[in-house]
């Protein structure tokens, strides 16, 4: 069965370059195997929660 672990980030977005930061982020963590679930825009900003498969159930699905 696959398991996943889970993460939380908030992105403060006043500026365009604001963006650019955010987008750079989600990139990162998108090379190191995490995916957008969602993301919700308050007012100050945005939450993006991120989701990824855990290694050992990987590991022993190979």
């Amino acid at each position: 069965m696959k398991t996943f672990e889970y993460d939380i980030l908030f992105f403060e977005v006043k500026k365009q370059k604001d963006y650019d930061a955010m987008r750079s982020a989600l990139n990162e963590r998108g090379a190191e195997g995490w995916e957008v679930i969602t993301a919700e825009a308050g007012d100050y900003g945005y939450t993006t929660f991120l989701k990824r498969e855990t290694v050992a159930t990987k590991a022993a699905s190979e």
